[in-house]
């Protein structure tokens, strides 16, 4: 039989989460067999292995794959299928054991064939929990076939196959719709009150605790979460002990499974916003699907494979957005189901009490908290509840968290007996990088940190009217705490200035000099160029001179930023502004330079070469094109951040 411990979330928010899997298969050698092993023992650490050296040409057949050795032994010795062969950690394991794990399907399918029939629902039960250990989908349909009480060890086969062998979506989706265990959620809840948690099933322990895995687990797929969550509701919001966390609160931990708490950098956003959904979303659930539904999935999860192996990355992304989908239906499904179980006082005790929005709030998921405001607004008005999100939102640089609370802070604060005073010091004495920034640079990270404090300073503004005093106090200690920052952002911009600086001042003296040497040169009697008819020419003039102006504009720009006082007000637009329009002209500058430089090559070339403006186009725009890619993330973080800041733009809870 095998016996499954449950995955323990850690119960304080900063401790790791473990799942614990325990797989015990047992199948006794008689004291006979043991007397007579003469044992060959490997040490790898911790582990030993020791082989049955009267079996060992059965062991060695089995590991080959040799089905006529395999056969021969067996006809001669009937005990030899039930023996064991070998004792891995002290667990013995027989001839049908060790082909699970290493031999080829065809065998293993013989081996089943000769179980004794007495055995034949405790064997092949244990061979089906290796298979899934292995993720071997061939072998677990076989085996499960054979089995009778199959509900047990199916359940119990499931854990190791999430645990250890999560990629294997199809045996994973296979055992799950085999389970046809139901729970009754009234009587569970009756018994965990009373105490009596020995009385629980085992299949209901299982469940629950399936249900706890597929979500610890990143690669499992999402969806086998929500399909027991569908399959038995009341579930997700459920708990088997009282130190353990609900499926629902323990999803609040989890920050891989949400987009608020991705950090994506610039593309990978990009990516993550064109991948259509549909194509990544091949669940193997397709017990309802129709042949041809079941077909174009198929279809669609090779169409993806093949097109995605050249380029991994994309297919993270786009398995990051399946897991992300499925997590936050998962979660809403959770609440929806709670009206039907629950009272609704019960269930605003529920998510204030079991940890579903501390958690949320302190590992930064907007999601969670988005749909439980969602559903039950009234937590707006809860005293404890607004105490205890505003304070870490602040503490811990949540935005999206922030920008989802800021509409109702005010309500917060009057209710709730917070004051403007401990609002501000919320944001004066958390160190800066107690949280990672979603930022680039020292500079836009000094920034951010400067808008943190003007949003909560004009948030409690009429609380602090009368009070300038108390604003310069605070004013005071925020930018003594960021000394040390301050100094890095004016480094930063200085750097960044001069290096800048230098390639304008290049592309200055290289169209400065471009107008005393024009292409094809002067009428020696005219003075005029001999190339001012043509077309590509004044491409040339117009080019060449906007280079010159736009190069000069940025090394005004970077000049004016080598010059500023770097005065902590002047991170907040000031410097931010500057470096916008001093890259922004560069930019330009570069574009012009090689437009002017590509026609100039053209209008000496052109006469023998026709062609010779194609290769010169692509040419030039390589330089630009790599420009962009390098630059662009961090010109678009620039202009977000100072023009269009996201702490000032609060989210909408009803859409």
């Amino acid at each position: 039989m095998a016996n499954t411990q449950g995955a323990n979330p850690a119960n304080s928010p900063g401790a790791e989460s473990r799942a614990e899997i325990h797989v015990d298969l047992s199948s006794e050698a008689t004291d006979n067999d043991k007397a007579s092993q003469n044992e060959s023992t490997l040490r790898r650490g911790m582990q030993t292995v020791k082989v049955n050296e009267n079996r060992r040409p059965l062991f060695d057949a089995a590991l080959k794959g040799d089905w006529k050795a395999v056969k021969k032994i067996l006809d001669d010795d009937r005990e030899a299928m039930t023996t064991a062969v070998m004792i891995m950690e002290g667990e013995a394991l027989n001839v049908l054991h060790v082909a699970v794990m290493v031999a080829p399907d065809q065998l293993v399918e013989n081996l089943v064939k000769r179980i004794p029939p007495e055995r034949k629902n405790e064997m092949a039960g244990e061979a089906l929990i290796w298979a899934a250990w292995r993720g071997r989908l061939r072998m677990v349909k076989v085996l499960t076939d054979q089995i009778d009480s199959k509900d047990e060890w199916i359940t119990s086969a499931l854990r190791p196959a999430i645990a250890f062998a999560p990629m294997q979506k199809e045996v994973i989706w296979y055992l799950a719709r085999r389970t046809t265990s139901d729970v009754d959620i009234t009587e569970m809840k009756a018994l965990i009150k009373t105490g009596n948690i020995g009385r629980i099933s085992h299949s209901t322990h299982l469940i629950t605790c399936l249900l706890e895995l597929t979500l610890f687990c990143s690669y499992v797929p999402k969806d086998v979460a929500l399909y027991f969550a569908l399959r038995q509701p009341g579930l997700a919001t459920s708990k088997i002990r009282e130190d353990m966390l609900s499926p629902l609160a323990f999803l609040a931990t989890m920050e891989p499974h949400f987009l608020s708490t991705a950090r994506f950098n610039f593309w990978e956003k990009l990516i993550y916003k064109c991948i259509p959904l549909c194509w990544v979303d091949t669940s193997f659930d397709s017990s309802n699907d129709t042949k041809m539904a079941r077909a174009l999935k198929q279809l669609k999860a090779s169409l993806w494979n093949l097109a995605t192996t050249a380029v991994p990355f994309i297919k993270r992304i786009g398995e990051l957005k399946f897991r992300h989908k499925y997590s936050l239906e998962f979660a809403n499904l959770a609440l929806v189901q709670m009206k039907t179980h629950m009272e609704t006082p019960e269930i605003l005790e529920f998510l204030l009490t079991n940890g579903v929005v501390k958690f949320a709030i302190i590992f930064g998921i907007s999601e969670i908290v988005k749909l439980c405001l969602k559903h039950y607004p009234e937590l707006m008005w809860e005293n404890d509840m607004m105490r205890s999100m505003i304070i870490p939102v602040l503490k811990r640089r949540h935005v999206e968290l922030f920008r989802l609370l800021n509409p109702y802070q005010t309500i917060a604060m009057l209710d709730s007996g917070l004051n403007a005073d401990s609002l501000m010091e919320a944001i004066v004495e958390s160190p800066p990088g107690c949280v990672p920034a979603d930022v680039s640079g020292a500079a836009f990270f000094m920034q951010r940190e400067l808008q943190w404090y003007k949003v909560v300073e004009d948030s409690v503004g009429p609380f602090l009217t009368d009070m300038r005093w108390v604003k310069g106090r605070h004013w005071d200690h925020f930018i003594e705490q960021r000394q040390d920052l301050l100094k890095e952002a004016g480094q930063w911009m200085k750097d960044t200035a001069s290096s800048c600086s230098l390639v304008a001042t290049l592309i200055i003296t290289v169209a400065f000099a471009a107008v005393f040497t024009i292409p094809g040169g002067n009428d020696n009697n005219t003075g005029m160029p001999i190339f001012l008819k043509r077309p590509s020419f004044m491409v040339f003039t117009a080019a060449n001179a906007l280079a010159l102006f736009s190069s000069i504009t940025a090394t005004l720009m970077f000049l004016a930023i080598l010059t500023s006082r770097y005065a902590a007000e002047d991170f907040l637009h000031s410097l931010p502004r500057k470096m916008i329009l001093g890259l922004t002209f560069l930019f330009l500058s570069l574009v012009f330079m090689l437009v002017a430089f590509g026609s100039a090559l053209t209008i000496v070339l052109s006469e023998k070469l026709k062609w010779i403006h194609i290769p010169i186009t692509l040419l030039a725009a390589f330089p630009i094109v790599l420009f962009t890619i390098l630059q662009l993330p961090l010109f678009v973080e620039m202009v977000e951040s100072t023009c269009w800041p996201r702490l000032y733009r609060p989210l909408k809870i009803w859409k």
